[in-house]
């Protein structure tokens, strides 16, 4: 029979530190503790893949399809629920892994913790809590804190600072925002990109110019996830990538978050841009927008004749101009560094994985993971390789976008 033998193993003995008095319940959806839930992000969320609207969401529409077994952590301190761990067990072979729900469609993995929760653990008293919380969710080997900002809103947050965490394969680049788009333009090479925008709008000018669209109704949005749908699927085939949104039950989150968007009219888990000319769309962005935070999930630029005037870059340009007018304060792109998003993004949000281990098997898979994210990590940090990655791929498929607005 395997046990929690590897993490928790000390005598706590009467000294229990605060972290040990909370209580544990684990849900296998959102809706008995959704009230609650969502109290809590409300005065404590960071991101939009905190928020019980896209957890739920996936919850309904990918998590099945996936064969993901659900476990919705609550933590409670008396009758006060301070933590959320929104996870999933999944199988990578014979081990089974506690993760953040939405996988690499969720580009910031982190629990939802109450301000003054954040730091209250040393490694030892994480360890302890974790092998808690795996009792209590049952049939765990290991988990796995991947895409796990550094940071809160400034502090620390315990499981990112335990030492067993690593650089994760990636961050994520981030542009704080200002009310004043001008000010916000000239700070990041503002001649460069009004020339190049000004270049744009001369060369649409014959056809009658273009528009940033911004879907105004679900079946709006729909229809602008469909084309981006058909567009991301050809763009993965000449790049020679697996289409990760013809996962199973990928596409279907994707249209229950538009569904939920709709059904509630605050709601901002996803919105859908677009920049339209010539009777059709040539760019498409897909985000969610909470705490004052905008985060990208997907873009796609249609591979046609007008490629050439980059609309990738107009649809990124006019976003965050409209962005600034909303008054929202941080906006990223997900993870990578494509050109384009580096182009606009000026700060870098640090994202460390955490490995800890519950059985043997979580043990032994430790060394592999660890082992592909070095390699990825390499890859992506030495110049040399990427470009040779880059060659390889465009041998396979000579009609890869070059441009560097990949997606």
């Amino acid at each position: 029979m395997e046990t929690a033998a590897v993490i928790g193993e000390e005598d706590l003995g009467a000294a229990a530190l605060p972290l040990e008095r909370l209580t544990i319940t684990v849900h296998a959806d959102a809706a008995p503790i959704e009230a609650e839930w969502r109290a809590l992000f409300d005065r404590a969320g960071t991101s939009v893949y905190q928020s019980p609207d896209w957890i739920g969401c996936w919850l309904a529409a990918a998590a099945p399809a996936l064969g993901i077994r659900p476990a919705i952590v609550a933590l409670r301190h008396g009758a006060e629920l301070v933590m959320v761990f929104p996870l999933g067990v999944e199988r990578i072979g014979p081990v089974r892994l506690a993760r953040h729900l939405g996988g690499e469609h969720a580009n910031i993995r982190m629990p939802l913790v109450a301000p003054a929760w954040r730091g209250q653990a040393d490694s030892a008293a994480a360890d302890r809590l974790l092998a808690r919380i795996a009792a209590a969710i049952g049939g765990v080997d290991l988990f796995d804190f991947d895409a796990l900002p550094a940071e809160q809103d400034g502090t620390p947050l315990f499981l990112a600072r335990h030492p067993a965490a690593l650089p994760a394969r990636c961050n994520v680049g981030t542009l704080r925002l200002q009310p004043d788009f001008a000010a916000l333009l000239a700070a990041h090479r503002g001649a460069r990109k009004s020339k190049k925008h000004r270049w744009q709008v001369n060369a649409l000018a014959p056809i009658g110019g273009y528009s940033l669209r911004r879907a105004a109704s679900q079946a709006e949005a729909e229809a602008m996830f469909e084309a981006f749908l058909t567009e991301k699927a050809a763009w993965f085939r000449r790049m020679g990538i697996a289409d990760s949104f013809a996962a199973p039950g990928i596409a279907d989150f994707f249209r229950a978050l538009i569904a939920r968007r709709w059904q509630d009219g605050g709601n901002t888990a996803i919105d859908i841009d677009a920049i339209e000319f010539g009777g059709s769309l040539h760019a498409i962005l897909g985000s969610g927008t909470a705490k004052g935070r905008q985060s990208g999930y997907f873009l796609a630029i249609v591979e046609d004749e007008w490629r050439r005037i980059s609309p990738g870059e107009l649809l990124i340009h006019d976003v965050v101009a409209a962005a600034c007018a909303r008054g929202t304060r941080l906006f990223d792109l997900g993870r990578g560094e494509e050109r384009y998003k580096a182009s606009w993004l000026d700060q870098t949000e640090t994202h460390v994985r955490l490995l800890r281990p519950v059985t043997w098997r979580g043990r032994a898979a430790i060394l592999a993971l660890r082992t592909r994210d070095a390699i990825e990590r390499r890859v992506r940090n030495d110049a040399r390789l990427w470009a040779l990655l880059t060659r390889l791929r465009r041998r396979r498929n000579p009609s890869a976008p070059t441009d560097g607005e990949d997606r």
